[in-house]
């Protein structure tokens, strides 16, 4: 039986040089991916929603 793939999509996104250097370091320092980094700070983000009753304030979730 064979492996199952997860289903991607690829895409691309334009951010600001200051967001991406930042995320660029912490994948870097985390060994994984930019890709993979984005999709767990927005696991992060979802969560901090459902915790919080959806209400986000940019100054309190950091990147």
């Amino acid at each position: 039986m064979g492996r199952k793939k997860k289903k991607v999509v690829k895409t691309t996104i334009l951010l600001p040089s200051d967001v991406h250097q930042a995320l660029r370091i912490e994948a870097i320092t985390k060994k994984m991916s930019m890709g993979e980094l984005i999709v767990q700070k927005l696991k992060e983000l979802e969560e901090y929603k459902q915790k919080y009753g959806g209400v986000v304030n940019a100054e309190d979730y950091l990147i």
